[in-house]
């Protein structure tokens, strides 16, 4: 090694160096390949042979079996769904328009049945809003406190419970501007 200049000894290392990449580019490329598949071994047959003897005299067992008659189904009326939809044309719709039921003046006044024609077991109570009493207090739930209640200095806020209240707020400056947003506002 004490012959080789620094420039030699570069240029190994870059050889070596890039060697060692090659090498490792193949063995990574290596590990995401599919494995070929096996082919698995066939079971093995047995030597026994067994004959097979045709009796022609018997008649054929099938010959006995009852006939077996499929009817076709009935394609006579053809089937009806009349739904609005249209299946022809560049404008196809799978379901038709909906319509609002029309009722009769008399129908919608009528106390005894529904619009629709349903019967009415009970027919409804008027009620006059005037003399409806309204409770007294309304019912506080002690276990949980409600959202800017305060108690002993403390307030509080539904999410984060009982904080401090320091009776501050937020704090706003009015800044002068000429109106363009792109320009500093202020002292920073």
């Amino acid at each position: 090694m004490k012959n080789m200049n620094p420039k030699m000894k570069k240029w190994l290392a870059v050889a070596g160096g890039l060697a060692l990449c090659a090498v490792l580019v193949v063995l990574i490329g290596q590990r995401f390949q599919t494995p070929k598949p096996v082919d698995a071994p066939l079971p093995s047959q047995s030597s026994e042979v067994s004959k097979v003897t045709v009796d022609p005299s018997k008649q054929d067992s099938t010959e006995k079996e009852k006939e077996v008659t499929v009817t076709p189904p009935d394609t006579t009326q053809p089937v009806t769904t009349d739904n609005g939809a249209v299946s022809n044309g560049t404008e196809q719709t799978i379901q038709g328009d909906v319509s609002k039921p029309e009722y009769t003046e008399e129908q919608r006044q009528d106390p005894t049945q529904k619009p629709n024609g349903e019967k009415v077991t009970e027919p409804p109570k008027a009620v006059d809003h005037d003399k409806v009493e309204q409770p007294k207090e309304t019912p506080k739930s002690d276990s949980q406190p409600q959202g800017g209640e305060t108690k002993d200095g403390k307030i509080y806020v539904p999410g984060f419970g009982w904080i401090e209240d320091h009776g501050g707020g937020g704090e706003g400056t009015v800044g002068d501007s000429d109106g363009d947003i792109n320009k500093q506002v202020g002292i920073m």
